[in-house]
């Protein structure tokens, strides 16, 4: 029987590289976002507010970032996949806080192990989605395409 698994997480360059990349990319687009980084278990470890994002998407930001790790996928495809689901099982995932099916969230892979996930929100979900993604190539991060 094996005891221990590996698990993985995101160092602190990688984290700070992330935020850096995504800041300059909200720049770019003139985008007023905040940017949520969490590790492998789901817990906060990165977090930036640009100058006069909207304090409610502080809290999707989060949420995007949460989603991914906790299912996995992007918070574009886990919306796919809840929108796909029998309306009794939707409720009952729907009962649960915290997750997210708006574009934004991603999954942080390295070498298949899961690092984190990343959310980005106060912009449209389309800037939000380009802000993560140019945040992940900042740092090296591929985009897993889940």
């Amino acid at each position: 029987m094996k005891i221990g698994v590996e698990r993985a997480t995101l160092g602190t360059e990688a984290i700070q590289q992330l935020l850096v990349g995504g800041l300059a990319r909200a720049a770019e687009l003139n985008a007023a976002i905040h940017i949520a980084i969490m590790d492998s278990s789901a817990d906060l470890v990165g977090f930036v507010s640009c100058e006069g994002a909207l304090r409610l998407a502080a809290e999707t930001a989060r949420r995007k970032a949460f989603t991914a790790v906790n299912t996995r996928m992007s918070t574009l495809a886990w919306g796919h996949y809840v929108a796909g689901i029998p309306e009794q099982e939707r409720r009952i995932i729907d009962s649960i806080p915290g997750y997210i099916g708006a574009d934004g969230g991603y999954t942080l892979y390295e070498n298949g192990l899961l690092l984190g996930g990343i959310g980005v929100s106060g912009a449209d979900q389309e800037r939000d989605a380009d802000i993560a993604r140019a945040a992940m190539a900042t740092a090296g991060i591929p985009e897993s395409g889940a």
